[in-house]
């Protein structure tokens, strides 16, 4: 079966994470295409949950109809989400669901991207030294056990944990830490691309390091492109259904 692969991320009306997305598919077009059959067509795209001029499960059926001229029988859909929250656990199967009830063309979904156990490794990778303490500082779900990766990622790699909009927050989890007697510490972004709320975090703790001069405070950068994680998607797109 010729199947053609949509990255779908949250949507945004920054710019960034698009591009980003839309250069990821590029690259994982292009690792792809190193594993197939010659003349065998390699399609990658993108899609957005939200803030999109059409719904998801149209966006879904768009993508079919425009290859399956090129011989696509089938689109494989893979959540960039890192958390199994409401959007990559209910809402993204749901809009699936209603593009196979539209469509002639079979749409089957990925696992989500922070599912993959190797994401921790390229995340880890953003660690720098001389800290005395570390956070992961993630988004954050209400759903039940939707934090659950986060924390045991951060028991993994025996660090802290913080969320952006659930508690323990930023800076109740900067001054816990203070309060133990830490003056470095480090923040790692548990996002894949930089954004709003990014720069929200940058500007939380530029705040925060003007309220405490005594603390270093370092932030880290999103997860972003690279080689691993081009891997880690091909994987979860081909593994998944071997």
């Amino acid at each position: 079966m010729t199947d053609a692969y949509l990255l779908v991320t949250h949507g945004s009306r920054d710019p960034r994470p698009q591009i980003a997305a839309s250069q990821l598919a590029q690259q994982v077009a292009t690792s792809l295409l190193a594993t197939q059959t010659a003349g065998k067509p390699v399609v990658v795209g993108t899609a957005q949950l939200e803030l999109s001029e059409t719904p998801l499960h149209v966006q879904i059926g768009d993508f079919a109809s425009k290859y399956a001229q090129h011989g696509i029988e089938r689109v494989v859909v893979l959540p960039l989400f890192l958390i199994p929250g409401v959007h990559a656990i209910e809402d993204i199967p749901a809009e699936v669901a209603l593009a196979n009830a539209r469509g002639q063309i079979q749409s089957i979904l990925a696992p989500f991207l922070g599912s993959h156990p190797d994401l921790a490794n390229v995340f880890a990778q953003n660690r720098s030294g001389s800290i005395d303490r570390t956070m992961i500082l993630a988004h954050g779900s209400r759903r039940s056990g939707g934090n659950q990766p986060v924390e045991d990622l951060a028991a993994r790699l025996g660090v802290h944990t913080a969320y952006w909009s659930v508690p323990p927050s930023l800076t109740d989890r900067v001054t816990e830490l203070i309060a133990t007697g830490a003056d470095k510490i480090e923040i790692l972004p548990y996002f894949l691309f930089a954004g709003g709320i990014t720069d929200a975090i940058a500007a939380a703790v530029a705040q925060l390091r003007t309220q405490l001069p005594q603390v270093e405070l370092t932030l880290g950068e999103p997860i972003g492109n690279s080689p691993e994680l081009v891997t880690i998607i091909c994987n979860l797109l081909l593994d998944s259904f071997a």
